[in-house]
């Protein structure tokens, strides 16, 4: 074999080998997809070069050459791609330029193909076949050129402001292995034959040791192509919590599913912004290692989610500084099973402060009510008896006294029904037990609901084909009838109700939803505290959500709220279709 040939041979070799080994090792990395983008074109380049070095055919070493194009004429627009990927720098202007570049890259590929403007023919040479220009040629080659010069000035600008030694000497071999690609290979393989000396061609050498130097700085620095490898992105893609690596500058290098999923946003949106862009915490300036601290991450839309963050630095193959790992956990779920727990030994105390107030209250309520009712009869025997011969300013004393006694007995009925309200609410007691069809529990709270709405309230339903559940009918009744009078209350005068029943997994799900004025953000986390209240004094005890949490806590449900001012507000109700266990 010529050596030559053995030369070319081992470019391939070389080209396929690294183009692979890069792929593999992170093949969602867009930097690592254009690095071997780049590669096998050189692949493609080196296999044609291969080819026609070793064929004895004019015709077939010409079709070869012209074929090759495909791996040479994208090149000068792959390189800026790749520099842009690695870099992450905004560049603007290449960017917008970018797309024409590669359509320039394209009709090259045209032309060459199919007319004579590009290769016109070949040339026999000691080393094997060279090749003559056509006049398209020199426009191919100058687009080339340009874009290898523009993508290394943006690489180079992009490198000289990073805070890494590590990076800006990993730029560097980047930038060597190009510098090489262009010299040699424009020179030997364009520049000579064009102006009529032709040479052995060494672009696709040149192209092979950029390939070498592209795998050993990136693994030899740590920077990213080569990391940090399939089986380590396998377990970052499943990770509940969300992942960022950062660079030392504070932009995203990448991101997990984790975190993707957790922002709402598109993985592209978020890497290359800046931390403090979604993470209320300082992390660097200097970076530091945080464990379990609390923060908030501003998700789509602005969107505040609490978070728990933990950082670990970053270091290379050598040891320095590369950049900064950040870990945010979820604390959505965990604040609410806070939230109820508190709740919960919230209504537990004042659970047994108002059973003893109830037991206080109501002795002295129902002696008072029983006088105040023997006091109405002694007043109407005593106004009958001065009827004849009292002055109208006496039979009006009488008539406001019994106005009087009337009003008091209507405070006393008030009285006892909030007692009777307090006794319900902190009563343990289940109730007796039943399978029961939800529609019909649904039912006959509507009936109860319906001479207490006005005319202009819609009360619409919507079923969804619920299995009956184990419950106690008659204090389900009563919470749905709760929430049907407050979502009447948060309308006013007219507005629309919907129930909706579905299964939510294993459980049945009713959702009772007011187009109402909604409910204040400040007050969502306390609408179901006892005593708390919203309506005007004298209107409502506070108690009616309290006793529905409590209903369905005991049938080892949940309810939970949302609401928006001035949209209305959505009561959800889920409930077990077994007994609690």
């Amino acid at each position: 074999m010529h050596a030559f040939t053995a030369l070319q041979l081992v470019d391939l070799c070389a080209l396929l080998v690294c183009a692979t080994t890069i792929l593999a090792r992170d093949p969602a990395d867009r930097g690592n997809r254009a690095a071997a983008v780049i590669l096998y074109c050189g692949a493609i380049w080196a296999s044609c070069q291969l080819l026609w070095m070793t064929t004895d055919s004019p015709e077939l070493a010409l079709q070869l050459v012209r074929l090759s194009v495909a791996g040479w004429a994208p090149l000068g627009p792959l390189i800026a791609r790749f520099m842009l990927d690695v870099t992450r720098s905004p560049a603007p202007v290449l960017r917008r330029v970018l797309p024409f570049l590669f359509a320039a890259s394209a009709g090259v590929v045209v032309l060459d193909w199919g007319t004579s403007w590009v290769h016109t023919g070949v040339v026999r040479e000691p080393w094997g076949w060279s090749y003559r220009f056509g006049p398209a040629y020199g426009l191919s080659f100058a687009l080339t050129v340009a874009s290898f010069v523009w993508a290394l000035a943006t690489a180079t600008r992009a490198y000289r402001a990073s805070r890494l030694e590590s990076e800006r000497s990993q730029g560097r071999w980047i930038a060597a292995g190009i510098m090489l690609l262009l010299c040699v290979g424009g020179v030997t393989d364009g520049l000579l034959p064009w102006i009529g000396h032709p040479v052995p061609q060494l672009a696709t050498t040149s192209y092979a040791v950029m390939g070498v130097m592209f795998a050993w700085s990136l693994s030899r620095f740590g920077y990213s192509i080569l990391s940090p490898g399939t089986f380590a992105a396998q377990i970052t893609e499943t990770m509940s919590d969300g992942l960022a690596l950062l660079r030392l500058d504070g932009r995203i290098r990448s991101v997990n599913a984790g975190l993707v999923r957790m922002l709402g946003m598109p993985r592209s949106e978020v890497e290359s912004r800046r931390i403090g862009e979604i993470l209320s915490l300082p992390l660097l300036e200097p970076p530091v290692e945080l464990e379990e601290v609390r923060a908030w991450l501003v998700g789509a839309g602005g969107q505040r989610i609490p978070v728990s963050v933990s950082t670990t630095l970053l270091r290379d193959g050598r040891g320095a500084d590369s950049g900064l790992a950040v870990i945010v956990r979820d604390l959505r779920e965990i604040e609410a099973l806070q939230r109820r727990l508190v709740l919960g030994g919230r209504m537990a105390a004042v659970g047994q402060l108002a059973a003893g107030v109830a037991h206080e209250v109501n002795n002295p309520t129902a002696y008072v009510r029983s006088n105040m009712l023997l006091l109405r009869d002694y007043w109407g025997s005593a106004a009958d008896l001065l009827e004849e011969g009292a002055s109208d300013d006496k039979r009006r004393m009488f008539v406001d006294g019994a106005e009087l006694i009337d009003e008091s007995l209507e405070g006393i009925e008030r009285i006892t029904s909030i007692v009777q309200q307090i006794g319900r609410f902190t009563h343990a007691d289940d109730g007796a037990r039943e399978n029961a069809e939800l529609e019909l529990i649904l039912d006959s709270a509507q009936r109860m609901a319906r001479p207490r709405l006005r005319d202009g309230i819609a009360l619409v339903r919507t079923a969804g084909g619920v299995p009956p559940l184990e419950c106690a009918p008659r204090e389900l009744e009563q919470v749905f009838l709760n929430l049907v009078l407050n979502a009447a209350d948060a309308i006013g005068e007219r507005g629309t109700i919907r129930i909706t029943t579905s299964l939510d997994v294993d459980r049945a799900r009713v959702d009772v939803a007011d187009d109402g004025r909604g409910i204040a953000p400040a007050d969502l986390a306390r609408v179901f505290d006892p005593f708390f209240t919203t309506k005007p004094v004298g209107e409502g005890t506070g108690l009616g959500l309290a006793i529905c949490y409590e209903i369905v806590q005991r049938h080892g449900g949940e309810i939970e709220v949302s609401s928006e001012l001035g949209r209305g507000t959505v009561f959800s109700v889920r409930l077990p279709f077994g007994p609690r266990t």
